[in-house]
């Protein structure tokens, strides 16, 4: 594999840092908001898992900052490299426990909206899945990463220490001997299908269902009349917002991940890495926490302007 330039090296080192110390402001931003500014909005599910999605969004922000930083002295082609393998490792435990446990959240968004729907928003019938949600974002992700952490799997790769063996690449080169990195099995072919679920089928699958949903609504408006019929009519009309507005928190979850993908597939296919990509995915990595600010800041001018939003008031 073609090693970077030493101005792809700088980039790699040193691009993402300030977009993850925006991202991190914003998350701290987001937090204060909801708890000290307008704490009644958390009387609502849907505003608690924003909250939730936005704490978990932290240590992923400070990790991207961390970036080079964190990996061994020494190590070739990574400039700003001054860490030992232990702070390696626990970049790598934060970004990759993360990489599952937020996109959970995103996934808990588009849940929570379908069942408030479905219930009339009465929570009382769908906030039982809270603590199910907090639980599967945390303790799953956190026993698959620990397996990682102690069989060595946690090495410089890009601009950040992430799940690979080391040197870089060396699985796949029959010239290279790893130095880094335990064989586990299928359990890394697991984690990439489970995380993949997470990133482009779990949610919108949801958002399919809740479609299928507003075309049943339409034939039942068809088969109603008088006060029903207005009263059907308002909820579709509440349905096709809500599924906008979780379409919207889907695309921008997306937009951020979709270039460190195709780098990542192309590199897995062709052995080759496409380092400018690699460098712009990790910067627009490092945005999440900016860009989730912003999106729940024009749902709720949105909810505020239509009387209507994820959840059954704009509070």
């Amino acid at each position: 594999m073609i090693p970077p330039t030493t101005t792809q090296q700088y980039a790699l080192a040193y691009a993402p840092k300030p977009f993850a110390a925006i991202s991190f402001l914003s998350s701290c931003y987001m937090i204060y908001y909801l708890v000290f500014k307008e704490p009644e909005k958390l009387q609502r599910l849907y505003h608690r898992l924003v909250l939730a999605m936005n704490v978990a969004l932290l240590p992923p922000s400070f990790a991207f900052f961390w970036g080079s930083w964190a990996m061994p002295r020494g190590t070739p082609h990574k400039i700003g490299a001054v860490g030992t393998v232990d702070t390696c490792t626990a970049q790598g435990f934060i970004l990759w426990m993360f990489t599952m446990t937020v996109p959970i959240y995103y996934g808990s968004l588009v849940v929570q909206a379908f069942l408030g729907v479905k219930n009339n928003f009465k929570e009382e019938k769908y906030g039982f899945i809270e603590k199910w949600v907090h639980a599967t974002a945390y303790i799953v992700p956190c026993a698959i990463t620990a397996v990682f952490a102690v069989t060595e799997n946690f090495n410089p790769n890009g601009s950040v220490c992430w799940a690979g063996k080391a040197p870089r690449g060396c699985e796949t080169d029959p010239y290279v001997d790893c130095q880094r990195g335990q064989d586990i099995g299928k359990l890394e072919t697991i984690v990439g299908l489970f995380v993949i679920s997470l990133y482009l089928f779990f949610p919108p699958s949801v958002v399919i269902a809740m479609c299928l949903w507003i075309k049943k609504s339409e034939k039942k408006i068809l088969r109603s009349s008088g006060l029903q019929a207005v009263r059907e009519s308002a909820r579709k009309e509440m349905m096709h917002s809500i599924a906008k507005q979780i379409s919207m928190y889907l695309v921008s979850f997306w937009s951020i991940f979709v270039l460190t993908m195709i780098a990542t597939g192309y590199e897995f296919v062709t052995n080759k890495h496409l380092w400018n990509l690699t460098i712009l995915g990790n910067i627009v990595n490092s945005t999440q926490g900016l860009v989730l600010a912003v999106v729940y800041f024009i749902l709720q001018r949105i909810g505020r302007v239509k009387h209507i939003a994820i959840s059954p008031s704009s509070r």
